[in-house]
């Protein structure tokens, strides 16, 4: 037995005709219900950033119709690409941790040699200024690893987003996982994140972080 939905559509003024669309939300169905001059997509919720997120579920969809027939297959192929092609970015970004690293002691020093000073005394201005020309006479920017982070990020809110929107993966077996849309009920996947996060943390260059604040990120993050 199951639930049933009422829904109660009418007017007191006379006959009402309403069409109802019941069923799952797959977007092949979704668009061949036309609306006016529209169709159904719309009811697929991709999020914020639907406009990056449904461009990705039709590459998805096309690389499980046209290369691999398994979902999960092709997830990871589109994972593959979609690193590959923002590598630069996050080349660009370790660049500037690195030469951030490279670069604490020296700020370091500067600001042990203004630190007897309150916050509210003129002479910390001067601080923040030689702190500002020895980033400037190195070539580093503390923005420097941020911005190719920032434009990363849409796309991997997105692909997340359209993943847990796509009623295609619902029921599709890859490897041990007999559903792609529940979790995994071994635990596989979850301790493989861990793993994974942990390394590429340990990998990371972190400028400018407490030692402590670095140990209890680099191990809290992944968690």
């Amino acid at each position: 037995k199951f639930p049933v939905l009422g829904a109660a559509v009418g007017s007191l003024n006379g006959a009402t005709s309403e069409r109802i669309f019941v069923g799952p939300k797959h977007l092949n169905v979704l668009e061949s219900v036309k609306v006016g001059p529209g169709d159904l997509r719309g009811l697929i919720d991709f999020g914020f950033w639907s406009f990056i997120s449904r461009p990705l579920f039709l590459w998805l969809r096309w690389t499980q119709q046209h290369v691999a027939s398994n979902w999960g297959v092709s997830i990871i192929i589109l994972t593959v690409i979609i690193n590959v092609v923002l590598f630069p970015l996050r080349l660009t970004s370790m660049k500037s941790a690195l030469k951030m690293q490279k670069l604490t002691p020296q700020v370091n020093a500067i600001k042990k040699k203004y630190e007897k000073f309150s916050l509210r005394d003129p002479r910390k201005q001067e601080m923040n200024q030689e702190i500002a020309a020895l980033f400037k006479r190195e070539g580093a920017s503390p923005m420097g690893g941020c911005i190719p982070m920032l434009i990363q990020f849409p796309f991997l809110v997105a692909f997340y987003s359209m993943l847990g929107s796509a009623i295609e993966l619902r029921q599709a077996p890859f490897l041990w996982l007999h559903d792609l849309s529940s979790p995994d009920p071994i635990f596989i996947l979850p301790i493989l994140i861990v793993v994974t996060t942990l390394a590429v943390q340990k990998m990371t260059p972190q400028a400018g972080m407490d030692p402590a604040q670095q140990k209890i990120m680099t191990l809290m993050m992944p968690v």
